[in-house]
């Protein structure tokens, strides 16, 4: 029989397929003639074909789901993480921070106690959300009022949203059983083991590891990993390391349920039953509930997987504090971090830390304490981590856009919204987080193909900067644009490489002004004459300093100080996140003949 050489091993489709093999029996002598589209065997080259077909699609997806990066069921890729020791984020609880206030008229109380599980309700959306304490909070501060009645009052107090449920299992010691969680939305970081031994002589509470450091025989410890479906699975020591619970002990796994990220945004909490007998309860919130999130993505496993085994638990590198607070909270959509030794002057001992978290401005003291809480015992002993607000830097574009009329019916205004969204879907893809780049050539690139009649685009733009000074105070700071600003005092952006927004200054209304030689000078908005000397300005470093400004009011949220850098690529490090802003989009549309 003659060797088959048409099969075609690149593209084995079924067509392609049921071809090869035809031209094979073709090849063959007795099959020469044979009419191969009208007869029986047409019925068996199909049966072949689909066959094959059949065999190299199912090998296909089944090798892709024996790696990370090609996996596509999400139960193969929670496999392949938990190679890596790392458990997918499950539900998480939305938090918020409030004051409780309760009124009694037991003059003879000296404490009230919150037990753990009190719920409060909460309305938002149309929809009610219940909050939960998650342990026992006692209040011992207290007031004595004029009625004779007492207040005691409760700072500080965080609220969870979801209801807690509790899955009991029997331990057998058979090897084969498994504790997996009932509930999918369960907040796994809410989960608390209890083991009742005995006949209920002995009750132990286990606690959650992650590793097997300091572990030994006798640890009371339970693991957490993730199970098929969305679910999680609790699994116990095997006798060395970890205690293993006694045959026929029962298993009580106490975890919240949540709604993920629903509640995010709570503001009203009301107590949905007395407190310890006490009906005059008032609560005032701090911090608007925040931080809820459904499980974690395929995607975003695939991304944290690899860079958990590479941190191992442990924050040595700057880029092992980024990826720690990111894998283990969901509220945060940006982190830097940066050594102390990197600032001028050097802060040794130190890692800077930036958090920029999803709908909320700045970072709350509660959460700055909870990531520190977190970071501590993860960093060597001698580095401290430092927790900073994130800084802004905005980029003010301006553009005159041509575009050609004989080639589209599209108005101007038409064409201004298309190039808009086109330079904002540059800045949600390339900017709006720490450590980006802005480049020039890529904005006027998106420009010019934002629709196909723009012929072209003349582009400039300016870096600005928010402050908000103290009305009527006397205050000296520093806006620092971090990159080497333009001294050529080009007209086409004002004549002046520092301006400002308005603002007023002893009773005038006045801007901020460079001279070209360092000094900052407050000028008046009118005349443009100078008012006072007020600081300088370094060219090469963009650091601009201001001394001893006293303003009565100002124009807006904030004062812009505005600068023309040098180069139109911008590179920012550390806490600053740079971005463009819909109202920093100044386009000109200009309609041309051709």
């Amino acid at each position: 029989m003659a060797a088959n050489s048409s099969i075609i091993l690149s593209n084995i489709d079924f067509d392609t397929h049921k071809n090869t093999l035809k031209q094979y029996l073709k090849s063959q002598t007795r099959f020469q003639d044979y009419d191969f589209e009208g007869s029986n065997m047409n019925v068996l080259l199909d049966l072949l074909s689909y066959n094959t077909y059949h065999n190299m699609f199912y090998l296909n997806m089944a090798s892709s789901e024996m790696f990370l990066d090609s996996a596509q069921i999400r139960d193969s890729v929670v496999s392949h993480a938990k190679e890596l020791n790392y458990v997918p984020r499950s539900f998480r609880s939305a938090e918020a921070n409030v004051n409780i206030s309760i009124l009694t008229s037991d003059t003879s109380k000296r404490s009230i106690a919150i037990p753990k599980g009190t719920s409060f309700t909460s309305r938002f959306n149309n929809r009610n959300f219940t909050f939960t304490t998650a342990e026992l909070v006692t209040l011992t501060d207290y007031t004595v009022n004029a009625n004779s009645t007492l207040t005691f009052d409760g700072s500080n107090i965080q609220l969870y949203e979801g209801y807690y449920v509790n899955d009991t299992f029997t331990f057998v010691n058979d090897g084969t059983q498994r504790f997996i969680l009932s509930n999918r939305n369960c907040d796994i970081d809410s989960a608390s083991v209890t083991v009742i031994e005995d006949t209920g002589a002995n009750t132990l509470t286990y606690t959650k590891a992650s590793s097997l450091f300091n572990i030994d025989a006798d640890s009371q410890v339970f693991f957490v990993q993730p199970a098929e479906n969305e679910t999680y699975e609790i699994t116990f020591g095997d006798g060395v390391s970890g205690r293993k619970p006694k045959d026929n002990s029962i298993v009580s796994v106490e975890y919240r349920v949540s709604n993920g990220e629903l509640p995010n945004g709570c503001k009203t909490f009301k107590a949905d039953s007395t407190i310890d007998g006490e009906s005059g309860i008032t609560i005032t919130l701090n911090t608007a509930a925040a931080g809820g999130s459904v499980s974690e993505s395929i995607d975003s496993i695939k991304f944290n997987a690899p860079r958990h085994f590479t941190t191992q638990e442990r924050a040595v590198t700057t880029e092992d504090y980024e990826n720690l607070l990111k894998q283990n909270f969901s509220e945060i959509n940006a982190v830097s971090a940066y050594g102390g030794e990197d600032l001028n002057p050097p802060q040794f001992g130190k890692v800077f830390v930036a958090v920029d978290l999803v709908d909320v401005d700045g970072v709350p003291e509660v959460k700055r304490d909870q990531y520190y809480r977190f970071l501590k015992p993860r960093s060597p002993v001698s580095i401290d981590p430092v927790f900073v607000d994130p800084g802004y830097t905005y980029i003010e574009l301006t553009s005159t856009v041509n575009y050609n009329l004989n080639s589209t019916k599209l108005s101007s205004e038409d064409i201004k919204t298309i190039v808009t969204s086109a330079v904002r879907q540059y800045a949600l893809d390339n900017l709006n987080d720490f450590n980006k780049v802005f480049r020039y050539s890529q904005v006027t690139s998106a420009i010019d193909s934002a629709q196909g009649a723009i012929i072209s685009n003349e582009t400039s733009i300016k870096l600005f900067k928010e402050v908000t000074p103290t009305l009527g105070a006397t205050e000296t700071f520093d806006v620092d644009f971090q990159t080497e600003l333009d001294t050529t005092l080009a007209e086409s952006v004002g004549g002046f490489t520092l301006q400002s927004t308005r603002f007023t200054f002893g009773g005038e209304r006045a801007t901020f002004q460079d001279d070209g030689a360092g000094i900052v000078n407050i000028v008046s908005a009118a005349t443009g004459t100078i008012i006072t000397n007020i600081g300088t300005i370094d060219y090469e470093s963009g650091l601009v300093q201001i001394s001893g400004l006293n303003i009565s009011a100002y124009e807006g949220s904030a004062i812009k100080v505005k600068a023309v850098p040098l180069s139109k690529d911008i590179r920012v490090i550390n806490n600053i996140i740079l971005n463009i802003l819909e109202d920093d989009i100044r386009l000109t549309i200009r309609g041309v003949s051709q």
